[in-house]
């Protein structure tokens, strides 16, 4: 039978928790901690705020709607590093040929909160910057904003490293919703794809690793299209709307961390203890995901079933290499099997299954057999469905659909029907 012994699609969390669908018992929930508030985005696309020790089920935008099946967001400890992320009247953020008008437009939280920047007929930078944000300590940072067209067609983000200098540069076209023309580009490590979140709001973002200078400041301003530091720049009192400045001490841009005065973390999360030695299976079984990552890469991220310990485990990798996912089986603390596929992005929707039994180990990808490797043997005892493996490795990224079939009463035919299925 194709019912699975354990199945979680993100659909009810409670203080401490993410419920199972089946089977109707507190043992197939997931343990969930997180000891900070986050933010997520809701069914009707806005930002908002989610209690300390609360899930995330979020919403993806795309293209601007917003996809009505929601995901369990997972992200790592992260903190906002500038201190007034939404009011851009504060002396935290010095004014360059530009004026700030606060709580001038509704903002991406539905609530109306955002400004408006105005340019000045002055020759020159149009901008506003904060004071510094951190010291030449070695570590990359990510800078992002959420933007919307006023009567401006581009505005700019900026590292600005030094009391004038404009280091790292990113100007965006609102008509064409992509990137024109970037500045000092031998500093910019990577410029993330702009993602829009409705009602003409954009989240822009890269990551600088210009990382040995000082006085590491955010910058926010207009732009004619070409330059962003241009002194022949003339302002014409064009307009942009602004909300949600961030910079992380992060490889990659993770969800809005809001500011009020001071920096904010937001603390890691954890998902894990589902499942016991009666429902799911050590003999036979598939393990199938359908998730995405954070990032494509940086970091080894896991998703396990294993009896405790990793000498009884099935583990599905979200490898450090680029667009690479493996798997292992161990059983009893024996060898290894593994397995490999490149070539695969792990930063989009995947559905993934991994497949066990006496005989053989396998890798299904969106409805491929991608990896195979003959077998003798099973883990013993698997008892616990994870986001890590026994705290190590842990997953961050998001998830829309988990399930652990037992197919020892299964044909082999009945089971590759099953596994085109189900990642098809």
């Amino acid at each position: 039978m194709d019912i699975p012994s354990l199945f979680m699609i993100p659909s009810a969390v409670s203080s401490g928790k993410v419920h199972s669908v089946f089977p109707n018992s507190t043992d197939a929930d997931f343990d969930f901690a997180r000891s900070s508030t986050a933010t997520r985005v809701n069914s009707n696309g806005l930002i908002e705020s989610v209690a300390s020790g609360q899930a995330r089920l979020n919403y993806e935008i795309e293209g601007g709607l917003v996809n009505t099946k929601p995901s369990l967001l997972l992200e790592p400890q992260s903190t906002n590093l500038v201190t007034y992320s939404e009011d851009y009247t504060q002396s935290v953020w010095a004014k360059e040929n530009i004026t700030v008008t606060s709580n001038a437009v509704i903002s991406p939280d539905g609530t109306q909160n955002a400004s408006i920047l105005t340019d000045t007929s002055t020759n020159g930078q149009h901008r506003i910057t904060t004071l510094a944000l951190f010291s030449a300590d070695g570590n990359n940072r990510v800078f992002s904003v959420f933007v919307k067209k006023g009567t401006s067609r581009y505005c700019a983000i900026n590292h600005v490293a030094g009391f004038t200098s404009s280091v790292n540069t990113v100007i965006f076209d609102f008509d064409t919703a992509s990137y024109v023309a970037t500045g000092r580009s031998d500093y910019i490590d990577e410029v993330f794809t702009p993602k829009h979140y409705g009602n003409g709001w954009y989240k822009i973002s890269f990551r600088s690793d210009l990382n040995t200078a000082a006085y590491n400041r955010l910058s926010i301003g207009l732009s004619n299209g070409t330059s962003y530091t241009d002194t022949n720049y003339a302002g014409t009192g064009a307009t942009v709307f602004v909300w949600g400045g961030q910079v992380e001490q992060q490889s990659y841009c993770t969800s809005y961390i809001p500011t009020n005065g001071s920096t904010q973390t937001r603390s890691g999360e954890t998902c894990n203890g589902a499942g016991t030695s009666s429902i799911l299976p050590s003999e036979e079984g598939i393990l199938y995901v359908e998730a995405k990552a954070l990032v494509d890469g940086l970091s080894a991220r896991e998703i396990s079933l294993s009896s405790g310990s990793s000498s009884n485990a099935i583990r599905l990798r979200y490898s450090s290499d680029v667009s690479r996912f493996q798997a292992f089986m161990r059983s009893g603390g024996g060898t290894i099997q593994a397995l490999s596929r490149s070539a695969k992005p792990q930063d989009v929707y995947r559905k993934i299954a991994i497949e066990y039994n006496s005989t053989e180990f396998a890798m299904w990808i969106d409805g491929t057999k991608e990896a195979t490797v003959a077998t003798t043997s099973t883990p013993i005892g698997l008892s616990e469905l994870e986001f890590y493996l026994n705290s190590s490795f842990p997953f961050y990224g998001k998830i829309r659909d988990i399930r652990v079939y037992n197919t020892k009463e299964m044909t082999d035919s009945e089971v590759d029907i099953l596994l085109t299925k189900i990642t098809s």
